[in-house]
């Protein structure tokens, strides 16, 4: 038995239903996992290509979280409560070799002005948030897809690899994370001890592209690569600037985009969940919001609506970046912000990666 293992599976199986439960796993068999059961829906539509990555490609709202048992009956909202039964927002971003996943669950948010998350409401706010980017592939085993991932508000995640069963039908996407038996342990045949497990079934449906964000940002549209951030006095003198060790910024041609950023040297969690202290390191080691884009040509400047955020203050607010497009490069500048009496000026340099 490993626990840190066990610790860090259980946290993968309640991702993207951004509902990690604080049960966990006690310890876990080498798969298969149990057989799901089946799905109301055709796998693969008749006329689909066969490509499924072609088929993925583009941007997917968390449409519900299904909640099932080890044998796939649906569960009653007495069972585990609170495993998968909070209202969320989500999205989930591909652009045939990258992925990025937001989801934020329904909570109390404190007003703009207040002070930011400590001890409990930090705990609070990272709970409610679940974000990751990196790269994903078909593949090994039939009907799983692999999500491998660069940077997580969770540090634990940070370069694991996240396996899920898919179904892939029209306009929905369902994803199936590890069972979850918060009372026993996972064996080749279910939950251990006659207990009853959690299999989520996360229902994801496809978002259209926009035609006026489509056109208008048809430069903006792909996955971006943080490269650094500048930050300069009136003058030009540079300031000193603490980098980010990772990122990636996501334009999708739905009109929707997102953001990440992961500072360096972060340590995982003792266990899940984590505890106040560890939420603020995550909470200071992590930037992530998302919702939809806006772009003004004639002002060069992009819109950021963010109806998420992992800092809950700052939910409902919108973020202007003038933008400049040079040589495969993306310089997003926010607004002037003054410090110790000095206007400072930031820019955020971005590397393209790839289009949706």
């Amino acid at each position: 038995m490993n626990p840190s293992r066990d610790r860090r599976r259980a946290s993968l199986s309640g991702l993207l239903a951004a509902a990690v439960a604080a049960a966990g796993v006690a310890c876990e068999a080498p798969r298969p996992d149990p057989e799901p059961a089946p799905s109301r829906e055709a796998a693969v539509a008749p006329d689909a290509p066969a490509d499924p990555r072609a088929r993925l490609t583009g941007t997917w709202r968390l449409a519900r979280v299904e909640r099932h048992d080890q044998f796939g009956a649906p569960l009653p909202e007495f069972v585990h409560p609170g495993i998968g039964q909070d209202a969320a927002v989500g999205y989930l971003m591909y652009d045939g070799e990258r992925v990025g996943m937001v989801v934020q669950r329904e909570g109390a948010d404190p007003t703009p002005d207040a002070e930011a998350p400590a001890g409990p409401d930090a705990a609070a706010a990272v709970a409610r948030y679940s974000a990751y980017f990196g790269r994903y592939a078909f593949g090994g085993q039939e009907g799983y897809l692999t999500h491998r991932i660069s940077g997580s508000l969770d540090p634990g995640l940070t370069g694991t690899e996240l396996l899920l069963r898919y179904e892939l039908a029209d306009d929905r996407l369902i994803l199936l994370p590890p069972l979850q038996c918060p009372d026993s342990f996972v064996t080749d045949r279910g939950c251990g001890y006659g207990t009853v497990g959690v299999q989520l079934r996360n229902v994801w449906e496809r978002v259209e592209p926009a035609p006026a964000a489509a056109a208008e940002a048809r430069d903006l549209l792909g996955f971006w690569e943080i490269e650094r951030i500048e930050r300069r006095t009136a003058d030009g003198d540079d300031v000193p600037t603490e980098q980010y060790a990772a990122g990636n910024l996501i334009y999708m041609p739905s009109g929707h985009m997102a953001v990440h950023l992961m500072r360096a040297g972060r340590r995982p969690y003792a266990a899940p969940p984590p505890t106040p202290s560890e939420a603020v390191a995550a909470l200071q080691g992590y930037v992530s919001y998302f919702g939809p884009f806006q772009v003004l040509p004639d002002e060069g400047v992009v819109v950021h609506h963010r109806t998420g955020h992992l800092d809950p203050r700052a939910v409902g607010s919108a973020a202007r970046r003038g933008f400049t497009l040079r040589e495969g490069r993306l310089l997003l500048e926010p607004p002037a912000a003054t410090v110790d009496g000095q206007t400072i000026r930031t820019t955020v340099v971005w590397n393209r990666l790839g289009s949706p």
